[in-house]
């Protein structure tokens, strides 16, 4: 798997909540960074543990990661507070334009709240924003590698349909409101009313560049040379088939993925029978993983016994991702091995 990584630069890691993502992320950009790539890993999840994988405490901004054998940067950004910041300042902007108007309200309280507030709006745009930002930051910088640790809803993904979403109905509303503000705004100006400032023709402006990176950001993620999606499962049916759904949205977008992680898989042949009868259940379920991803390259990490805790823990997640496929997965199974 890291052979076909290893030709990638942005490698985004997703899946059901509790799968493992967090821990996945983690083990990839250990091994770039032994390998001698400068890497930067990135926990997008608003619930994050990316360092508490490290054992580090971690914020907004980068730091190295010192018990690696090489350059790993890692950090936990929340977009959700950028785009809030960015849009209480949008929202103040235009009230101050309005505020002294002989024309009333310009912009109705209703049209307002569409186009601010994130209960119109999906919260998926608004923490997808955040991420262009950071997107663009990184894909500029010099790191070789860049690792994401997603947010499990998939809201990335989400941002991607935000141009089909401007050009709907709901869309071409928002901007036909937006052109007649900034005639107003006009007529507002020409007596010496309201600022110099035409916030509607700013907004629609804004919204047309909003557009374009997120075309832009969409070129860069079905790049098969540049990028790979990796969704991170769990042997249990309803993951199972909701990484199916995500996998059908990957397809949908064109965004390459070539690989699917099964987590906390349970090799066991003691005398627990509660251990036997699930570990047989996982198996079983691995049929079912087979038929769903039978086109993908399928790596399998078992369910350890100690909780997997800083680098040395995760070097053990790297063994398994490197080359723990589903057919040796299987073979363990038949051979009755235990694995802790």
């Amino acid at each position: 798997m890291f052979n076909e990584l290893s030709k990638r630069r942005l490698i985004m890691i997703s899946g059901k909540g509790g799968t493992g993502k967090t821990t996945t992320a983690a083990a990839i950009s250990i091994k770039f960074a032994e390998e001698g790539f400068k890497t930067a890993v990135i926990s997008l999840d608003p619930a994050h543990s990316l360092g508490d994988s490290f054992n580090l405490e971690l914020g907004p901004d980068f730091k190295r990661v010192d018990d690696v054998n090489g350059e790993l940067f890692a950090m936990e950004f929340d977009p959700k507070l950028l785009f809030e910041k960015e849009r209480s300042d949008l929202r103040k902007a235009v009230e101050a334009d309005q505020g002294d108007s002989p024309f009333g309200e310009m912009i109705p309280k209703e049209m307002m709240d569409l186009l601010l507030d994130t209960n119109y709006m999906p919260v998926e745009f608004a923490e997808g924003i955040g991420f262009l930002r950071l997107l663009d930051y990184l894909i500029d910088s010099d790191f070789e590698k860049i690792v994401f640790d997603t947010a499990p809803t998939g809201h990335t993904l989400k941002l991607l349909e935000l141009p089909d979403y401007l050009d709907s109905f709901v869309g071409k509303m928002i901007r036909f409101q937006l052109r007649i503000s900034s005639i107003f705004s006009s007529v507002k100006r020409l007596f010496g009313f309201g600022s110099d400032v035409d916030v509607a023709k700013e907004t629609l402006k804004a919204l047309d560049e909003l557009k374009e990176r997120i075309n832009n950001a969409k070129k860069i993620l079905i790049n098969n040379d540049l990028s790979e999606f990796i969704v991170v499962t769990l042997p249990l049916e309803m993951s199972i088939y909701e990484s199916a759904r995500l996998v059908g949205e990957l397809d949908a977008y064109s965004i390459p993925n070539s690989f699917i992680v099964v987590n906390m898989l349970r090799f066991y042949h003691g005398d627990c029978t509660f251990c036997r009868n699930l570990s047989k259940m996982h198996v079983k379920h691995l049929e079912k993983i087979s038929e769903l991803f039978g086109d993908k390259s399928i790596r399998v990490v078992p369910f350890f016994s100690n909780e997997i805790r800083g680098i040395s823990a995760l070097r053990r997640v790297i063994e398994y991702l490197s080359d723990f496929t589903l057919e040796k997965a299987k073979q363990a199974f038949e051979e009755k091995l235990t694995i802790n």
